[in-house]
């Protein structure tokens, strides 16, 4: 059975937990962070669901929680302080535009760690 097409505003959601922020020995780890970006680049204007441009992979957004990711300071040992969430796979039966669709089987990243969900995906189409 198929999953939940994925698309433009959907949210990437996860818990961030590898970045650092400053302390008197240098950096300390910042705690988990929450996570969640709605995605608003690498869409497919041409192709609507649900009146909303369809996700592919590569599909991104960036995350707008206000001051989830304040005072991160990752060093050149970590990998940068991105806040962007990024579809990574897709549907290996569906292309839109020549991509692999987006479903909320897909998998995804939040900053450089893996999602915990897709929220806000169109559950009256099924991709797969």
């Amino acid at each position: 059975m198929g999953a939940d097409a994925v698309v433009k505003g959907t949210r990437i959601e996860g818990t961030c937990k590898v970045h650092m922020v400053p302390s008197g020995s240098g950096t300390a780890p910042a705690g988990p962070r929450k996570f969640s970006a709605p995605i608003k680049n690498g869409t497919i204007a041409s192709v609507l669901i649900g009146g909303r441009e369809a996700a592919v992979i590569g599909a991104s957004g960036t995350t707008d929680l206000p001051g989830t990711h304040d005072g991160i300071v990752d060093g050149p040992f970590a990998s940068p302080t991105a806040r962007v969430g990024r579809v990574l796979s897709g549907s290996p039966t569906v292309l839109i535009g020549g991509q692999m669709a987006a479903t909320t089987a897909s998998a995804a990243t939040c900053c450089v760690e893996p999602f915990e969900r897709f929220r806000d995906a169109v559950g009256s189409v099924l991709i797969g």
